[in-house]
C-alpha cells in the first residue's frame, strides 16, 4: 500500500502542462519544509527543476522565454494614446530603459503622471498610479496604538497611499496603507522602546557582560558544528568563548569531542563561576543596598596556555 501511495504521489503531476512547462517523471524535495521540485521541460527545450507550488499557482509559466517574448512584443509597438485601465499613455520615456524594457509616460485618471514598463501595461499588471488599487478609506481606524487621521498626497514605491497617523504616545507619523493594514505594526516605535527598556532592566548585565547569555543554552543559527562555541574551520574544530565582549581562543582540535570538552571546561570556569558569584553578590546587595553601591562586581580573565581563569571582586565572605 505504501509503495502504491509513493507511485501515485510521483505520478500526480507527471505529464501535465503548466503554461509552457511539461512535467517529467522526476522530482526531489528541498528545504526544511521538504517542498517538492519537479523536473520540467519548457517548450523552448530548457529543462530545470521547478517548485510544485509555483506550477500549481502560476508562479512559473516558463523558463523565462515567455517573459522575454512578451517584452519584445511590448517594445515593438507604439503605445502612445492607448488606455490601460486608469492610465493613458502620453509618450515613450526615452530616459528610462531597464533590462531592455521600454518605459512609457502615463497619466492616471487622478492626474498623476508616472513611468510604467511596457510589459506591465500590455499584460494588465499596472492599471493605475496606485490611487485606485491601493486606496481604502481607513480614516479614524485604530491599528493597535495608531489612529489613521487622513491620507496624504504621497505614495510609497509600490503606489500605496501614505496615511498620517497619531500614536497614543502623542507622536505623529506617516505610514503606507499596506504597512498599517497588512503588517504587524504596533506603534510609532514607542512600544518597542518600552519593551527594550524593560528587557534591559531585567537582564543581569554585570561588568560589561550579560549573564543571561550564559543561562541560555540555545545554539546560534549560524553554528554548523552543533555545539556552542565550536566551529569547523580549515578541517579543524576550533573552540572559542566570548566574555565581556572579548573573544578568547581555546585551541584547535582534530577531534570534535575534544573541542567540545575544551569549551565546556571554559564555560564552567568562566561562565559558571561568574553566574554563581553574581547570585551570591545579588543576595547580599538586596540586603545591603549601600554596600552594593560601594562594591560593584568586577571580573578579570587570565589566560595561560589556552587555559582561562576568572578573578572576581569584591571578596565575599
Amino acid at each position: 500500500m505504501v509503495n502504491n501511495m509513493k507511485k501515485e504521489l510521483k505520478n500526480s503531476l507527471t505529464g501535465k502542462q503548466f503554461g509552457r512547462w511539461l512535467v517529467l517523471d522526476q522530482w526531489e524535495t528541498v528545504g526544511k519544509k521538504k517542498e517538492r521540485k519537479w523536473l520540467c521541460r519548457c517548450e523552448c527545450g530548457t529543462e530545470k527543476y521547478v517548485l510544485e507550488r509555483s506550477l500549481l499557482y502560476g508562479g512559473s509559466r516558463s523558463c523565462g522565454c515567455l517573459a522575454r517574448e512578451r517584452t519584445r512584443q511590448a517594445n515593438a509597438h507604439d503605445l502612445t494614446g492607448q488606455a490601460y485601465g486608469e492610465l493613458t499613455v502620453l509618450s515613450c520615456d526615452e530616459n528610462n530603459v531597464r533590462k531592455g524594457n521600454r518605459y512609457w509616460k502615463c497619466r492616471c485618471s487622478c492626474g498623476k503622471e508616472i513611468s510604467v514598463a511596457a510589459t506591465l501595461l500590455v499584460c494588465g499588471r499596472k492599471t493605475s498610479c496606485g490611487c485606485k488599487s491601493e486606496y481604502k478609506d481607513i480614516r479614524g481606524k485604530r491599528i493597535n496604538r495608531l489612529v489613521a487621521e487622513y491620507p496624504s498626497e504621497k505614495r510609497d514605491a509600490k503606489g500605496s497611499v501614505i496615511w498620517h497617523c497619531k500614536c497614543d504616545c502623542g507622536n505623529e507619523v506617516d505610514l503606507p496603507y499596506n504597512t498599517l493594514v497588512y503588517s504587524n505594526i504596533k506603534s510609532c516605535g514607542c512600544q518597542k522602546k518600552e519593551n527594550d527598556k524593560i528587557l534591559y532592566q531585567n537582564l543581569a548585565r554585570v561588568d560589561g557582560t550579560s549573564l543571561d547569555t550564559f543561562r541560555n543554552n540555545k545554539i546560534s543559527v549560524n553554528n554548523t558544528s552543533g555545539a556552542r562555541g565550536v566551529y569547523f574551520i580549515r578541517n579543524k574544530y576550533v573552540a572559542k568563548i566570548v566574555f565581556q565582549k572579548k573573544q578568547y581562543y581555546l585551541g584547535s582540535f582534530s577531534s570534535f569531542d575534544d573541542a567540545v570538552e575544551a569549551r565546556k571546561f571554559a564555560e564552567e570556569v568562566i561562565c559558571g563561576d561568574a553566574v554563581s558569584f553574581y547570585e551570591k553578590w545579588k543576595a547580599k546587595a538586596d540586603a545591603e543596598p549601600q554596600w552594593a553601591k560601594e562594591n560593584p562586581i568586577r571580573f578579570s580573565v587570565r589566560k595561560t596556555d589556552n587555559q582561562l581563569s576568572l578573578d572576581m571582586f569584591p571578596v565575599l565572605e
